[in-house]
């Protein structure tokens, strides 16, 4: 009978025991899958707000870009009052038919010029006017003003422009606040938002307008009283707000809702355009939205740019959902059977070794990240003290990397850094370490290295291999590189005194004109020391 009870017992505590390892089995799993899909989901948004981020550096800079060429359209117009005197109506427009506007400055109204009249001069000029072949010419609106200014000249001359022969623009006074400011400080201005003159009543847009001073030829314009006693008139062009954007954007940001509003007040008063017409800026109920600030010919604009539903859409990842499903049911497979917990365990481990991966080694290029690095500079100095060999840090930061980000874009701008990853790494042996910081910054440890001269020829060699031309995506990039190299233990007896010492050289390097390598000076060693104290 005690043998039978302590048989019970025994399964009785087999019992508790496999409800302990199930229940403890089903609670390990869920917490593995919870922290798996918490990490997806992490990392599917950054992508997300990543591209985003991309999408509104790159239309706000298409807008600057816009903005510096019609600015440089009425410099060449300003050009043409400089150099011919004076300016006829035939002059003015056979010079802008040879711009072709309308072909290669797509969003542009025209191109005109607003002549300052005085009111003792005001019927004189009217009466010239009006012999030269226009007998209905007049200045308007009526009134006495201290100062007229009229538009004589607007190019194309035809069509919606015609309506704005004659307007005198310091009449109203966000033109004339923006006329105001580009007359006293001789530069370009762009007026707030207006209604231009040229809108019939029907499908009207929001304007504005940008003004470049005219001032007599010979003249001193270097004071405000300079500029403002010699004034002839302005060059401006004007522009609906719907014909410049959609020459900026095309039909590409269908999937973004873009707002401008003139200055920093945020409302329908003070919008300029509206890509989706449904004031998505002033809605905090979308995912994606940004706002930000660029200076349009000393005038601010926001930009409110926002992700539609479309772009949501696109940025959806289904990764997270097949995550959390996955492990579910892996969970609830694990409770009823012990070795698929075992295999879940496995997959752990698996994760695990991705997270180290991906905390050693760089995303972009795979070489490894810092920290890696300054694992094996002090395992290579633990090794160069015992044997008496020399250990050496070259550190590389590339030239004319920024432009090719500037101008085509991020995207190739990591394709370029892959491809000179690729080009580091055929330049040291298996037993170095070839390494990016971060940025356009990367570094080779070269373990056992004879001396100096074993240095500056791996160096030489980098440097030449960085200087190739790179074709990347049907694209020829030409870059170099500036490099500082170190020594153990002539520039530095520890890490951070040769990192230090090799980050002296490189700058040196940079300062000596690039495209170079410097070797530390003598007495780097003790110079990195002293400034990490």
């Amino acid at each position: 009978m005690r043998q039978i009870e302590q048989r019970k017992q025994e399964v009785s505590d087999l019992f508790r025991a496999r409800e302990l390892l199930t229940a403890l089995s089903l609670i390990v799993s869920l917490l593995i899958t919870y922290n798996l899909w918490t990490t997806a989901s992490q990392v599917a948004a950054q992508a997300s707000y990543t591209t985003f981020d991309f999408r509104v550096r790159e239309t706000n800079e298409r807008i600057r870009q816009r903005l510096g060429i019609y600015e440089q359209v009425l410099r060449a117009t300003a050009g043409l009052f400089n150099a011919v005197n004076p300016v006829t109506r035939d002059s003015f427009r056979a010079f802008v038919d040879t711009l072709q506007i309308t072909t290669n400055y797509p969003g542009i109204q025209g191109i005109g010029y607003a002549e300052v009249v005085p009111p003792a001069k005001l019927k004189q000029h009217i009466d010239s006017v009006r012999r030269s072949g226009f007998p209905d010419y007049t200045v308007w609106p009526d009134g006495k003003r201290d100062i007229y200014t009229t538009i004589i000249f607007l190019e194309p001359f035809s069509g919606r422009n015609l309506r704005a022969f004659g307007y005198d623009m310091f009449s109203d006074p966000t033109r004339h606040a923006a006329m105001a400011l580009s007359r006293d400080t001789g530069q370009t201005a762009v007026s707030g938002k207006v209604i231009l003159v040229q809108e019939a009543g029907r499908e009207v847009q929001a304007g504005f307008l940008m003004y470049l001073p005219i001032f007599r030829r010979g003249t001193v314009n270097d004071t405000q009283q300079d500029r403002r006693a010699n004034l002839l008139g302005w060059v401006y062009s004007p522009f609906r707000m719907d014909d410049f954007m959609r020459s900026v954007n095309g039909e590409k940001a269908e999937d973004l809702d873009i707002e401008i509003y003139d200055d920093t007040t945020l409302s329908p008063k003070t919008r300029l355009y509206d890509s989706a017409k449904s004031d998505s800026a002033l809605d905090p109920q979308h995912i994606f939205r940004s706002i930000s600030r660029i200076e349009a010919g000393n005038h601010t604009w926001t930009i409110a740019t926002t992700g539609l539903r479309v772009f949501e859409a696109k940025m959806l990842s289904d990764r997270p959902l097949i995550i959390l499903q996955a492990g579910i049911s892996i969970s609830l497979l694990v409770t009823l059977l012990i070795w698929l917990f075992l295999d879940d365990r496995a997959r752990a481990l698996q994760a695990a070794e991705q997270a180290m991966q991906l905390a050693l080694y760089d995303t972009l290029t795979g070489l490894p990240n810092r920290k890696l690095l300054d694992e094996r500079i002090e395992q290579a100095l633990v090794k160069a003290k015992r044997n008496r060999d020399h250990v050496a840090l070259l550190f590389i930061d590339l030239d004319k990397f920024k432009p090719v980000n500037d101008h085509y874009g991020h995207a190739y701008g990591d394709l370029l850094l892959k491809e000179v990853a690729t080009r580091l790494r055929s330049c040291v042996r298996e037993s170095d370490t070839a390494s990016r910081l971060g940025g356009d910054e990367f570094v080779a440890l070269l373990s056992d290295t004879e001396g100096p001269h074993a240095v500056e020829t791996v160096a030489n060699k980098i440097l030449e291999r960085l200087t190739e031309p790179f074709e990347v995506a049907g694209h020829t990039f030409h870059i170099s590189a500036s490099i500082g190299a170190a020594l153990y233990p002539e520039h530095g007896t520890d890490a951070k005194s040769l990192t230090k010492s090799a980050d002296l050289a490189m700058y040196d390097a940079k300062k000596s004109g690039r495209s170079t390598v410097r070797l530390a000076a003598n007495g780097a060693a003790k110079d990195a020391v002293q400034s990490n104290r």
